[in-house]
């Protein structure tokens, strides 16, 4: 089965339920599936067949849902990256992921044809793709060249490159039936006992989105909302009551800012599920969620590129689970925690996680040696910190590489970053290492108030010294105005450090 007999299916049996909404127009999944084969044929006609590696970049619009279903029923590898991207970025993608085709807006061509690096890449063909309001989609090559076929990729359906927060970017390559089978699980987990009106909060090219939102949805022949634009908290909410949405996917950042809103109980009557991922979210946040809006499940889930990409989630029933887990590895996902020599870790003991399933990725792209390392005997090594419980919950410590070393101690930085988001005054807090000559390390706090509000740094120091031991507290806690984000919408914790060490 491939990714596109997932939109096949759905257009087959229910042809007329709308598929895609957007600010300018409707699309059946009938219509869907027509637009999706005109540009398969388009990419078929320059060559595009297994082993060519397609990028799509496009923001949250209907032209992405056609570009993706195309690409796979072109049976090519798609990479899927943000319109965020300077070309000087995109370029070092599709150099490395040896792209040779690329769907795109007129914008974004312009951009690339403008380019002097770009105009010196020879095999590559750049497709504009748009849909207009009268049902007429156009495709047009606006640069042609050679469709050069990498084996390697020949049964890859889709690459995803990581977020880059610890050192070089790496593309992920996964199958279809990787993808696929680790969707089936997650939504049968889900249980959904209805039809759902999809939200999409998140940027489509990520794999958070294209997993448990994407695929999922249009296996389901459910409708998407989309947007293209920056996410708004009141653009959300009025989204939400106009167009009845029931479920969406946040990240941390997001859930605080709806944790913050006054009085839109009302508007939100709709909503029904709330996925939480992309990084652990504060359980002060989650707290004021479960209060403010009862009716909503807040789901906590834990997933990743490399297992493809759900590994444990708090459903059906999110409040059997402990508020800081995130829920049970899902069926048919082990997950176990080891020690640094990999020796299993009984429970409730810190350990990092590993992951065997039918999900896990393929490997990295030109990268053997580093696929080793990471997938051993079929267990993918997660690089992630947690511990499970007695009863199998996974609880999420942090990533092994953003472990401070202070001294003879390990310091978690989500663990005080938990604890100052509890203080009232603060909205979003990061922590990240400072480098020390006496103790190595020592750990130093960047926080966003609420409402952007002045508050003293001893009155924050104080507040951790009641909760935390000495040497977790920071030594500086800076204010800043926005925490600085990836295009993948995780901490870009990498700057943050670089401006830890020059205070």
């Amino acid at each position: 089965m491939k990714l596109i007999d997932l939109l096949k299916n759905s257009a087959q049996n229910e042809p007329q339920t709308t598929a895609v909404k957007s600010e300018e127009t409707n699309l059946t999944y009938r219509q869907l599936l027509t637009y999706v084969n005109r540009t398969a044929e388009h990419l078929k006609s320059i060559a595009a067949r297994k082993g060519a590696n397609i990028a799509i970049i496009l923001g949250n619009c209907p032209e992405f849902f056609i570009a993706f279903f195309a690409v796979s029923a072109a049976d090519a590898t798609v990479l899927p990256l943000s319109p965020a991207m300077t070309t000087y970025e995109s370029l070092f993608f599709l150099k490395r992921a040896d792209v040779s085709i690329i769907l795109t807006n007129e914008k974004y061509s312009r951009l690339l044809l403008n380019d002097k690096n770009a105009r010196k890449t020879k095999n590559l063909t750049i497709i504009n793709i748009k849909y207009f309001r009268n049902s007429i989609l156009q495709i047009r090559t606006e640069a042609e060249a050679q469709c050069p076929i990498n084996k390697q990729t020949e049964n890859v359906a889709l690459m995803v490159h990581t977020s880059g927060t610890t050192g070089k970017p790496k593309l992920v390559m996964l199958t279809d039936s990787q993808l696929i089978s680790n969707m089936f699980l997650y939504s049968s987990l889900m249980n959904f006992k209805q039809k759902n009106i999809v939200y999409c909060s998140l940027l489509l090219h990520h794999i958070y989105c294209i997993c448990a939102q994407l695929l999922t949805h249009i296996y389901r022949t459910d409708t998407f909302i989309v947007r293209n634009k920056p996410f708004f908290i009141k653009e959300f909410i009025n989204q939400v009551h106009d167009n009845n949405v029931t479920i969406t996917a946040f990240v941390p950042y997001m859930a605080i800012l709806l944790a913050e809103v006054k009085n839109q109980k009302k508007k939100l009557q709709s909503l029904k599920y709330v996925t939480l991922s992309g990084a652990k979210t504060p359980k002060a946040t989650y707290e004021t969620l479960t209060k403010k809006f009862p009716h909503i499940n807040f789901i906590n889930t834990y997933g990743m590129s490399e297992a493809g990409s759900r590994i444990a989630i708090a459903a059906p029933f999110p409040k059997n689970f402990p508020v800081e887990s995130v829920g049970k590895p899902m069926p048919g996902v082990d997950v176990r925690i080891v020690d640094d020599n990999h020796n299993l870790l009984p429970p409730n003991t810190t350990g990092q996680i590993q992951v065997r399933s039918s999900g896990v990725a393929k490997g990295y792209y030109k990268q053997p040696k580093l696929t080793e390392k990471t997938i051993k005997n079929n267990w993918l090594n997660t690089g992630d910190i947690g511990k499970l419980d007695k009863k199998q919950n996974l609880f999420i410590i942090g990533r092994k590489k953003d472990i401070i070393i202070s001294g003879a101690n390990n310091v978690y930085p989500s663990e005080i970053e938990q604890i100052l988001i509890e203080h009232p005054a603060v909205s979003q807090a990061v922590v990240v290492p400072k480098k020390d000559q006496r103790l190595q390390e020592i750990p130093v706090a960047f926080i966003v108030t609420k409402s952007h509000k002045n508050i003293e740094t001893h009155e924050l120091i104080a507040f951790c010294r009641k909760k935390l031991s000495t040497f977790k507290i920071p030594r500086l806690i800076k204010t800043i105005r926005k925490i600085p984000k990836l295009d993948t919408s995780k901490i870009n914790r990498k700057k943050l450090k670089k401006k830890a060490d020059n205070l």
